[in-house]
């Protein structure tokens, strides 16, 4: 027994001498989580933060951090235009119920403006049929489809974009309306940063205000809206087709209409059978009760 009792002891010694001695058994007994690469470097193991491939990225905040505001914005600017897919769906559908939507609220807010401001109700209509103003129908169409990639976006840039795009159409409707038809609605100038009294400093404002409203108000209401509607359903698509054609007819008839009055002021006679219409239906009594904010001088 003493002998056996000896010979064990020295085992256990010569054992924890030999452990003693060779390093990599403690390095090669690790929790099986852990990993090690063909080197001998330890890869860190995944934890609750997440795998290796993390690491860089709780990093990044704090080089987003010195970025310039500057660099930030074209960042987010660049961002929105090329990979966000926008907030509303763009489609005829969406994008004719928004002109004549448009048309008609735009209307509504000019004529009690013009009664607070100004005193007295008068006409603003834009068309020679119904309560609508074309103008703030393509400025709801078009601020919609220059605004619905930057829905996230900061809002000085929707004011910014806003306040170009607002006046730009103020512009070219005037332009287009006195090189076609002798018609003047409205002549700023003499104001603050008036362009040829075509638009002025004070309405791009307001025309950034307008696309800040449209972005974060209206455009939310109409997505819910729109979301409740069918548009491939045959009440939708007949309703669609029929409106679409009034507003094509009503469009074209201003037009000629305005055109004809014109005319009239040079002297010219009605020679063909669409001249002589214009001059049964819309006479120049109809069309100044009707445009009553609208001054037509004589066609050259």
């Amino acid at each position: 027994m003493g002998k056996q009792t000896e010979k064990t002891g020295s085992r256990q010694t010569m054992a924890s001498e030999e452990k003693a001695q060779d390093p990599e058994s403690s390095t090669s007994r690790t929790p099986p989580s852990s990993q090690a690469s063909e080197d001998g470097q330890r890869i860190p193991d995944d934890g609750p933060l997440g795998t290796s491939a993390d690491v860089p990225s709780r990093e990044a905040p704090k080089a987003a951090g010195k970025e310039s505001p500057l660099v930030q914005f074209a960042s987010e600017l660049k961002a929105q235009v090329f990979h966000n897919q926008g907030f509303l769906k763009i489609d005829y559908f969406t994008m004719f119920w928004l002109f004549v939507a448009g048309s008609v609220f735009g209307l509504t807010v000019e004529t009690v403006y013009h009664a607070i401001v100004f005193g007295g109700w008068e006409s603003r209509a834009g068309l020679v049929w119904g309560p609508f103003s074309p103008i703030y129908g393509t400025g709801a169409v078009l601020l919609t489809l220059f605004l619905n990639r930057y829905y996230h976006s900061h809002n000085l840039v929707i004011f910014l974009i806003s306040m170009v795009v607002g006046s730009a159409i103020e512009y070219v409707t005037s332009w287009g309306m006195e090189t076609f038809w002798g018609a003047i609605a409205w002549d700023y100038t003499g104001t603050f940063g008036s362009i040829q009294g075509r638009t002025n400093f004070f309405f791009g404002m307001m025309w950034g205000m307008l696309g800040l409203v449209w972005v974060r108000i209206i455009m939310p209401v109409v997505k819910r809206v729109f979301s409740h509607i069918d548009s491939k359903s045959r009440i939708a698509r007949i309703a669609t087709v029929l409106m679409t054609l009034f507003m094509a007819a009503n469009i074209a008839c201003t037009c000629l209409a305005l055109d004809r009055e014109s005319q009239r002021m040079a002297g010219i006679p009605a020679t063909d059978p669409i001249q002589k219409f214009c001059d049964d239906v819309f006479p120049d009594s109809f069309l100044q009760a009707r445009f009553q904010n609208m001054t037509v001088t004589a066609k050259k």
